[in-house]
């Protein structure tokens, strides 16, 4: 049995097969299909190495055999080289894998052990994935085979036209296949009994299969019996082995067309084949796979085309011609289509110049004439009848018209139908079969031209002479063979349109004359077959517009012929009163005698309209021709009007709809105008004989009674609705702004209250699909009317441009001039699109949505992309989608328009109106809580366009607040789960869509197709509705926590014990390779922009996990058992890539603007979100305590990652993270000069993206540029030939810079994340680290070393990156201990002074920034902590290093006035925390140039008025506090404190206390009042800790007078006597309570004494600096001049 990577290996080289097959369809160039020839064996040269023992064994398997259960039973076995314990119930399962599958016990054990985790992926039980995978391999193994075959031939045809070069030095792919496949030179090639020819084998295991499907159907029966028939897994497993086997038998014949066509059959095989045709016994899948393998030996071993001699073919006409009495009685119309087949082909050898021909010794004449009565034999025996049986069963779909389903089963007599549960046939099937019929066609035509004459001829008598017997229809037959087997072959039906003088346009010219009601209707059906591309269909055009023969053969089908019977048929049927017409109750039976409708005449008139619709699709020119004709849109809504057949009305309305294929504005008008008129009853008026009543009747009432006539039946509905939806749709010459209706303007207006189209959609959405469709008893009649009606709806809401209203709200561009409509208003109110939001709105018509959405899992399975169930769930999703994106347009800018005008209440029960049951989208969807479980369910059905759809509504439904709101909502005083997390608990859905979802992830990447493939789009899809569903709710448990594997309760998530996600298994886990083993690398090193945007997805959900609280602690220990962390160390995430980007190097604006830079993009943000990672986990690791851990994360943001298998991996260094910022500037450019867009506004163009950058929407500036170019150009205004050119040159400019500024904008954002996600990192590390002493020293200089060339760089420049940079820097400054930096040794004192000298430019950075006024105030403050820190640093524990000081001083001095300036402009006119920083950085200034006995500081804050504003600001100081100790702000209380404290620094020298006093200090105390009251008065005395802030401030100020006063000596004793005397009041009780006297002695707390005790001794120094006591008896004399007046 295969190993577990055999399927692997089988479907990675079936990916490549499938690419290279698709691509080589795609471009038939011969150098082309040489490359890709050469691409493939380069690419899977070793996988067909590998692969190739399993290609020769074919399906071979080993049966059940004792020493192999027996092996198993005794619970010891030997799988794949190892030896393995079984249990008893793996035992069991073995057994059972066995028993179903009928094959080896020990194969059947691999089988299992190699499916034992698929159970979560797949859904399925652990025995239902074994034979899952068991019928994969061999479902790939064929396909690859089948594939390789057609690539073996596409090879051949390049060797024979000398094109195949270099192919023989790669390795022959015809050599491979003769070798491995068809067994050419094998050892043995005739019978060896070890391995037999191929032929044989593939035989065999056909016959096999059969076995097994007979065994499989007794089993059925069996189980019936027994009553176990009804059991869900009994029928899974009996469907799934019975749709693999099927699909198997298929292939295989397939590929043993291939086989036989490379000559390897030989004539016994084709013996022993007929032996097994002549055993069928019944019609199924199974015999109708036999035809074209039967078509196949025909044409080689019986054809003149083909290997075999006529001698052979002579040999082989008698066995084939011999009949039994048993081939009669078993299916005598197979018997007779092999005779029929052999026949037409065997022929060939005897006519003119063939090799039979010539024979000597036999009758030519009269053989001729016993192969005709042979031919004819077969054709009674229902030949023709069983091929065209097989050839419309395999071709059978759900959209096979109706007209053309009569017909065949008209024609159908013999042939028994295919049993109902029959699979679709494939795609390659089919085209062998149709293949293998053409060659028949083409040979009876060719080598039995008098029988099929003869055919013609008895026809004709038949129908004259036995009119009431029942006649041979064989050519119409044969005409419907030709029509189904050309049917989609524009290529084959080249033969009759490339030689007009061939046997097969010869054809067509004989079957076109003189052809009877049947043979016309069959050969319109042929003629449309002959029509699917412009050229066949334009061959077929001229065909019927040649009327030269005509004047031979009168009866010859035409244009001319065909609008004749149409308009003879329009008034036959009119030919009735009116009045019955025109009936309310038109919708009865329909009168034989007026439609004349009987079968054929039925037929004929189905079968030119459909022509015509074929034709005029396909053919401008035929689509033009028929337009113009007078009379033909008149009689075809004659047709229309009458009481006809469902039928004939469907095909009408198609063909009406055809006409409108790449029509114009001015035939869609044409076109509506007629459709309004036929509703209005002009059409009914017209055959109005004697002007009776009716045309009393109003307008309304022939529009109510065509619906009504069309309600009861699907068909013309469907039709009818298709029109509306054609008419609705905007002409392909229309403007991609979507500014004109989709009808003219007052259609209707003279028959109805309100022109427009609204009964019409009122008809489609609001009775058809709301109501009328959950009647239909057919399930397709039901899909394809939905589906209908849903295309209108969705064709109606895109036509509507919402763009067109903001534009005219927020630009300068006249929108009323530049749309093509007459103005806004009336595209607004009049246009469709706010009709079918109305009906959005409906509690039917949602109804009906949710229901189309809502289908059977095992229907939706089985159908093909392109069937109407799929196409029908995906408009459904697509039209939720779209209404959504529009709902708020609708509500807030269109409704109200709309509302009013709207009409009342109808009372006609076929143009209803909305019942506005809803008030959003949303309420409705919510109705049914399965919505959610079905958008999940069609994520894994193998649909990538119904996968993405769903995904994308999933994610609009998940992110919608309104949603949220509902699935959250519940009692008030109670917490409740979300509402759509316990519906998809319920019935275990999110285990089914997780499990697809984790497949969708394990499946590979196609790197073929990259970024264009299905599986590539239908992963980001995944990933962007995981990330907007946990975005939009980020603290609560979401569906998106749910399906990544999180048990979600109330407001937690929890890993649940031996749930996916605890044993690894979880889609959480599916997502981690794609960071860790993905590479976004090609082989030349070359960034691939696709993989780094699908990494990058993935990242952004692991950020929000890892990010929010609710999942934090569970995703980072998670993350860390996967050593995530050092993963993406390893890869570098972290640091920038120096690489090409999708081979386009990473340099210059122009970079910007390819699609590479996208990739770029995305790096730059994964790279922020990984430093985030990593500091996160640091943080982590540091208070989990896990000191090992923690010491080797330092080691690898060293540089060094210990791994035990490879040692020690090298890796950047954390100090090497940071270099983005470096690269933005080389992308910058300097816009445009632009002379006419550039006055545009374009700011409603500005959107936000993932991480809210404001960036353009180019769409939406293209539509602008639009409107001011049709603004520019209306009529009445010229504009120069020079002035158009320019402003096309100017709007590829302004787009293209545009494109340019989105991605530089968001370079810029992104380089910031990653420069403050990398000094937060740092500050992490600085604080986590367990350094000491010189260590700790020498990390901060790394650090310093690392940033500050950036800081230098950008610290007036880039204000932004400068305060991240900044911030690290005071971290670092204050995290350094300065009294350390005092080290002996010589190693240490180096690196000291290194560090000395590293602050010391750190502070001129900081100096220069601040007087240069960088950045707002915040970046200042940062600065301003930096230079006090150091100076700090220096004053304080600065021992030894005066020279430091000097230095520093002297800098301060050299940037001088404009340095303090800044400062003092910050101090008072910032933000509190800024005016602190300020103060506290002039405080230390003062300090240092105390130190340093130099006033310069203090000169210059006096110069620049600084002292007399700081002075003059304690006016309000008290009032100031008083607000601070109330609202406890702590910012303003700093700021207060910083002032106060700057003010006794000040004061602490002696040139400022002079400058300080001067300015009035004692004054601006005295008008503050803070002293003039009692504190226990001023504040509430039972508040101590008022109380205590209060003489805290008293403290302060009173500190700040003794100060001044002692610093100034004698000069200011008089004002500090005069102060003293003015409060003494004060003094004293401060005096007293701070020596216990007085009421507060003894109970004041500790902080409040303490408070006491500093104002008592701030008074004490006052009074004594002052002798207040010496002279206290005295008289205050002071100098009476009047103290100078500094400041006002």
């Amino acid at each position: 049995m295969e190993d577990d990577g055999d399927l692997n290996a089988l479907q990675a080289l079936h990916k490549n097969l499938s690419n290279t097959t698709e691509a080589l369809r795609a471009d038939r160039e011969f150098e082309v299909r040489n490359g890709l020839l050469l691409r493939f064996l380069e690419t899977s040269g070793a996988l067909l190495d590998d692969l190739s023992p399993k290609f020769r064994a074919l399906l071979e398997k080993p049966g059940r055999r004792k020493e192999s259960r027996d092996a198993v039973l005794s619970g010891k076995a030997v799988l794949s080289g190892e030896e393995y314990t079984l249990n008893k119930d793996f035992q069991e399962l073995t057994l059972q894998i066995a028993d179903s599958l009928e094959l080896d016990e020990i194969d059947a054990a691999k089988l299992a052990l190699a499916t034992q985790h698929d159970d979560i992926a797949l859904g399925r039980s652990w025995k239902e994935c074994a034979i899952i995978r068991f019928h994969q391999q061999r479902s790939f193994l064929l396909n690859c085979m089948l594939l390789l075959l057609e690539l073996a031939k596409e090879e051949d045809e390049l060797v024979a036209e000398d094109v195949g070069e270099n192919i023989g030095s790669l390795g022959s792919l015809s050599r491979y296949v003769s070798e491995n496949i068809l067994r050419e030179n094998l050892p043995g090639i005739t019978n060896s009994p070890s391995q037999p020819r191929f032929v044989p084998a593939c035989v065999s295991t056909m016959g096999d299969i059969r076995m097994w499907l007979q065994k499989l159907a007794e089993q059925v029966a069996s189980a019936s019996v027994l009553g176990v028939a009804s059991e869900a897994q009994f029928q899974e497993t009996v469907e799934l082995t019975y749709v693999s086997l099927v699909q198997q038998h298929e292939l295989l014949s397939v590929i043993l067309c291939y086989a036989i066509e490379k000559h390897v059959a030989i004539e016994n095989d084709f013996i022993d084949f007929l032996r097994i045709l002549k055993q069928a016994t019944r019609y199924d899948s199974c015999t109708v796979h036999l035809v074209p393998v039967l078509g196949t030996y025909i044409s080689i071993f019986g054809s003149t085309e083909g290997s075999g001699s006529v001698e052979q073919a002579r040999k082989l006409n008698r066995i084939v011609c011999q009949q039994s009495e048993d081939e009669a009685r078993s299916m005598p119309f197979l018997n007779a289509a092999v005779r029929a087949w052999w026949i037409a082909e065997y022929s060939g050898w005897y006519m003119d110049d063939a090799a039979g021909s010539g024979l000597s010794g036999i009758d030519i004449d009269e053989e001729d004439k016993q192969r005709s009565r042979l031919f004819a034999e077969a054709l009674r025996d229902g030949a023709f009848d069983f091929m065209l049986a097989v050839i419309a069963d395999v071709k059978a779909s759900e959209w096979e018209d109706a007209a053309r389903k009569s017909l065949r089963q008209w024609l159908r007599k013999r042939t028994p139908p295919l049993s109902t549960d029959t699979l679709p046939f494939s795609e390659p099937f089919q085209a062998r079969l149709a293949a293998k019929l053409e060659t028949f066609v083409d040979a009876f035509i060719s080598n039995m031209p008098d029988v099929l004459r003869r055919l013609k001829i008895e026809e004709d008598e038949q129908r004259q002479t036995s009119q009431g017997q029942e006649q041979d229809y064989d050519l119409e037959r044969f005409l419907l063979i030709i029509a189904y087997s050309f049917e989609g072959r524009p290529e084959a039906a080249d033969g009759f349109w490339g030689d007009p003088e061939n046997n097969l346009a010869g054809f067509l010219q004989w079957a076109s004359r003189r052809a009877t009601t049947p043979v016309q209707a069959a050969f319109c059906e042929m003629l449309q077959s002959l029509s699917e591309d412009e050229p066949s269909a334009k061959s077929a055009h001229e065909f019927l517009l040649d009327e030269g023969h005509q004047i031979r053969k009168p009866l010859t089908i035409t244009w001319a012929h065909i609008i004749h019977e149409l308009e003879y048929f329009a008034n036959k049927i009119r030919e009735k009163p009116a009045a019955t017409q025109v009936s309310m109750n038109r919708a009865g039976k329909v009168n034989p005698e007026q439609a004349e409708t009987e079968p054929e005449f039925a037929a004929m008139l189905e079968s030119y309209l459909r022509l015509m619709a074929k034709l005029t699709s396909q053919s401008e020119a035929a689509r033009k021709y028929l337009f113009e004709q007078p009379h033909l849109l008149s009689i075809l809504f004659q047709v229309v009007s009458s009481l006809v057949t469902p039928r004939i009305r469907a095909c009408t309305f198609r063909a009406l709809s055809s006409l409108l294929s790449r029509k114009t504005v001015e035939q869609n008008d044409i076109l509506w105008e007629y459709l309004e008129a036929c509703l209005s009853g002009r059409f009914f008026l017209s055959t109005n004989r004697a002007g009776s009543s009716s045309s009393a009747q109003p307008p309304s009432f022939y529009m109510e009674g065509l619906f009504q006539e069309m309600s009861p039946h699907a068909d013309d509905a469907i039709a009818f609705i298709q029109f509306l939806a054609t008419l609705t749709s905007l002409p392909q010459e229309s403007s991609s702004l979507r500014d004109v209706l989709p009808y003219p303007k007052d259609l209707g207006a003279s028959t109805r209250m309100r022109s427009g189209i609204e009964p019409y959609i009122d008809f489609a959405l609001g009775h058809m699909f709301s109501i009328r469709a959950q009647d239909v008893p057919e399930s397709v009649q039901q899909r394809m009317l939905r589906l209908c009606c849903l295309d209108l709806a969705l064709t109606c809401v895109s036509n509507f441009n919402e763009d067109l209203i903001i534009f005219s709200n927020e630009t300068n561009v006249n929108v009323d001039a530049a749309i093509k409509c007459d103005s806004l208003e009336n595209y607004v109110t009049l246009h469709p699109f706010a009709r079918v939001m109305e009906w959005m709105y409906d509690a039917k018509f949602m109804k009906g949505i949710l229901e189309t959405i809502h289908q059977n899992p095992a229907d939706i399975g089985k159908a093909a992309p392109d069937s109407p169930l799929i196409l029908s769930v995906l408009r459904a999703i697509e039209l939720v989608s779209k209404a959504l994106d529009l709902q708020a347009t609708y509500i807030n800018l269109v409704r109200p328009i709309v509302k009013p005008q709207s009409r009342t209440q109808g009372r006609s029960a076929y143009i209803p109106v909305s019942n506005g049951a809803f008030g959003s989208i949303e309420d409705g969807l919510m109705v049914s809580m399965a919505l959610m479980s079905d958008l999940g369910s069609y994520c894994g059905i193998g649909h990538p366009e119904l996968t993405l759809a769903s995904l994308k509504l999933l994610e609009k439904i998940s992110a919608s607040p309104r949603v949220i709101s509902v699935w959250q909502s519940g009692s008030s005083n109670l917490t409740h789960r979300n509402k759509a997390i316990m519906a998809l608990e319920e019935h275990d859905d999110a285990a089914t869509i997780a499990g697809s979802f984790i497949t969708e992830f394990h499946t590979p990447l196609d790197l073929f197709k990259e970024s264009e493939s299905p599986e590539y789009q239908i992963k980001l899809y995944i990933l962007d509705f995981i990330h907007s569903c946990m975005q939009a709710s980020p603290d609560r448990p979401t569906i998106a926590h749910l399906l990544l594997g999180f048990r979600c309760g109330a407001n937690t998530v929890e890993i649940e014990p031996g749930s996916p996600f605890d044993e690894g298994k979880s889609l959480f886990h599916a997502l981690l390779p794609v960071i860790i083993d993905v590479k976004a690398t090609n082989e030349e090193g070359s960034m691939i922009t696709w993989l780094v945007n699908f990494r990058y997805k993935v990242m952004r959900i692991l950020k929000l996990l890892w990010s929010s609280p609710l999942s934090s602690r569970t995703v980072l220990e998670e993350l860390r058992a996967n050593e995530f962390l050092f993963h993406i160390l390893v890869q570098g995430l972290v640091v920038q890539q120096n690489l090409l980007w999708d081979g386009v190097e990473a340099s210059g604006p122009d970079f910007l603007t390819y699609p590479a830079a996208g990739g770029y993009v995305d790096f730059l943000s994964m790279r922020a979100m990984a430093l985030e990672y990593v500091t996160r986990e640091l943080c982590s690791v540091s208070l989990g305590h896990t000191p090992a851990l923690k010491r080797r994360i330092f080691d690898a943001l060293g540089g060094q990652i210990k791994v035990d298998s490879q040692g020690v991996i090298s890796v950047p260094s954390a100090f090497e993270f940071q270099d983005s910022l470096s690269q933005e500037s080389q992308f910058e450019t300097a816009p445009p000069d632009f002379k006419i867009v550039g006055e545009l506004d374009l700011s409603s163009c500005l959107e936000e993206d993932d991480d809210q950058n404001r960036i353009y929407n180019l769409n939406k500036v293209q539509e602008i540029l639009l409107l001011r170019f049709n603004e520019t150009g209306r009529p009445g205004q010229l504009i120069l030939q020079e002035d158009l050119e320019l402003m096309e040159t100017e709007k590829d400019m302004l787009l293209q810079y545009l494109r340019y500024l989105n991605r530089f904008t968001q370079i810029r954002a992104y380089s910031h994340k990653v420069l403050a996600a990398w000094t937060r990192l740092l500050m992490v590390m600085t604080n986590c680290n367990e350094f000491k002493g010189t260590n700790k020293v020498s990390f901060i200089l790394q650090t310093l070393q690392a940033m500050l060339p950036s800081l230098e760089m950008y610290g007036s420049d880039n204000p932004s990156a400068a305060l991240e940079l900044a911030k690290l820097a005071k971290v670092l400054l204050f995290e350094l201990d300065f009294e350390t930096m005092t080290s002996t040794d010589k190693q240490s004192r180096a690196v000291e002074n290194l560090i000395s000298d590293k602050l010391f430019q750190l502070l001129q950075v900081c100096l220069s920034a601040i007087a240069k006024w960088a950045g707002n105030q915040e970046l200042r403050a940062v600065y301003y902590s930096i230079c006090y820190r150091h100076l700090t640093g220096l004053v304080d524990h600065g021992h030894g290093v005066s020279s430091s000081l000097r230095k520093t001083t002297k800098t301060i001095q050299a940037f001088g006035e404009k340095l303090l300036n800044v400062v003092c402009d910050d101090a008072f006119g910032g933000d509190a925390a800024c005016q602190s920083a300020a103060l506290i950085l002039l405080g230390t200034l003062v300090q240092l140039g105390k130190q340093e006995n130099d006033n310069f500081v203090v000169e210059t804050l006096n110069r620049l008025n600084f002292i007399g504003i700081l002075v003059d600001s304690l006016r309000d100081v008290l009032a100031e506090w008083e607000v601070v100790s109330r609202t406890g702000d702590s910012d303003q209380q700093n700021y207060i404190d910083a002032k106060l404290a700057l003010l006794l620094q000040l004061c602490q020298t002696r040139e400022g206390a002079k400058n300080v006093l001067h300015a009035n200090l004692f004054r601006a105390i005295e008008q503050s009042g803070l002293f003039s009251v009692d504190p226990e008065l001023q504040v509430d005395s039972a508040d101590s800790r008022a109380l205590e802030r209060h003489y805290d401030l008293l403290v302060k100020v009173a500190r700040i007078i003794g100060a001044a006063i002692v610093s100034r000596g004698s000069h200011n004793v008089l004002q500090g006597r005069r102060f003293l005397t003015e409060h003494r009041m004060l003094v004293m009780h401060v005096l007293k309570r701070s020596a216990g006297i007085g009421a507060g002695a003894g109970k004041t707390d500790t902080l409040l004494s303490e408070r006491v005790s500093d104002l008592a001794e701030a008074f004490m120094v006052v009074i004594t600096a002052t002798g207040f006591l010496e002279f206290e008896g005295g008289n205050l004399q002071e100098d009476k001049r009047p103290a100078p007046m500094l400041f006002h």
